[in-house]
């Protein structure tokens, strides 16, 4: 049975007298796509660097591969013989060589033939004699995608790699790099901030996130599992839009301010609820406690933005329908289970 590409156990470290990260367990299969995912500063870039060599974590082991590449604050493999793809927001590439020439860079001798295979994944065959300077963002992205793929890495490194790039591009970029990785058979750990990236690009989601100890995993699971049943709130909003009531649960139901909630499980007792704005519903209705205070249209939607009760809620609107005006009162009705932590 073959080694996994990555495999982390006990990872922690120290800028001084401030721990960064404490306790951190990964492992990423063949062919996986993990994304790491938390708020800036909780130690993600720290934990893709120590894996790339460029930083030695404090405490705790890497293995690539099987092969122990660090341990107890030494390191046992240089950057470049880990065999791992890197790819930074920064795109990194060399000015004064062409595309043809960074692709290669990797390799330990030139292969022209491997060049223009990787090149012609990523859709850059006719730019081969291009150089940085003449390619736009989406255009550098790729090269550089193109030059971490070109030595066949059994695990590919991606720290923020869209974040430079405007949102219409960047969810074609995203796709491309899933169909690319899947064709090469590479395993991939993705660091982000962004949610929408993390939910719709992995298998599985690890999120991070800072307490007085350091950064730790508070949750791991697939992207359903992440969004629909997040363990703290700390997860819940990290990976999208929601309000959080309390709540007095009573099987699969609570008593709130808002009224009864169903709940996703049986729950008893004091509660906290996850409302996200596909849970409910905005009913105009004269004399509701409710009211829209905000409006903003999307094209598929419109995000109603409601107050009332010392509370506030996002709900949605299909795009097609005729929304209600700032003001306008009303009710929230459930259509969905929340899930209450």
């Amino acid at each position: 049975m073959p080694e996994v590409p990555l495999q982390i156990t006990g990872l922690g470290h120290q800028y001084g007298a401030s721990t960064v990260l404490e306790n951190v367990d990964l492992t990423i299969g063949n062919g996986e796509f993990v994304s790491l995912l938390g708020p800036s500063g909780c130690g993600k870039t720290t934990l893709l660097r120590s894996i790339a060599g460029l930083l030695t974590p404090t405490r705790g082991e890497i293995k690539l591969s099987g092969r122990s590449v660090c341990s107890d604050g030494q390191n046992h493999v240089e950057t470049e013989r880990r065999g791992v793809g890197l790819v930074f927001q920064e795109y990194a590439l060399f000015p004064h060589m062409t595309v043809t020439d960074n692709v290669s860079f990797g390799l330990p001798t030139m292969d022209s033939q491997r060049v223009a295979e990787v090149l012609d994944c990523v859709g850059m065959s006719d730019f081969g004699e291009r150089y940085p300077s003449e390619l736009s963002g989406g255009q550098q992205q790729r090269v550089a995608l193109a030059r971490s793929l070109a030595p066949r890495p059994s695990l590919l490194l991606l720290d923020e790699p869209f974040a430079n790039i405007d949102a219409i591009l960047r969810d074609s970029l995203e796709r491309e790099l899933l169909r690319v990785v899947r064709q090469e058979g590479a395993a991939v750990l993705l660091v982000t901030h962004d949610q929408q990236s993390a939910l719709s690009m992995s298998d599985r989601i690890m999120v991070l996130d800072e307490h007085s100890s350091g950064s730790s995993v508070l949750q791991e699971g697939t992207p359903a599992i992440i969004y629909q049943a997040p363990a703290t709130e700390s997860v819940a909003t990290l990976t999208g839009e929601c309000s959080i009531i309390d709540g007095v649960a009573n099987g699969k139901s609570a008593e709130t301010i808002v009224g009864v909630v169903p709940l996703a499980t049986d729950k008893t007792g004091p509660v906290r609820i996850v409302v996200r704005p596909n849970s409910m519903r905005f009913k105009p209705t004269e004399g509701g406690d409710f009211q829209v205070a905000d409006i903003r249209y999307t094209g598929a939607t419109y995000r109603l933005y409601i107050t009332g009760k010392n509370e506030q809620f996002e709900t949605d609107l299909a795009g097609s329908e005729i929304p209600p005006t700032i003001g306008t009162k009303g009710v929230l009705e459930f259509c969905h289970p929340c899930w209450a932590i």
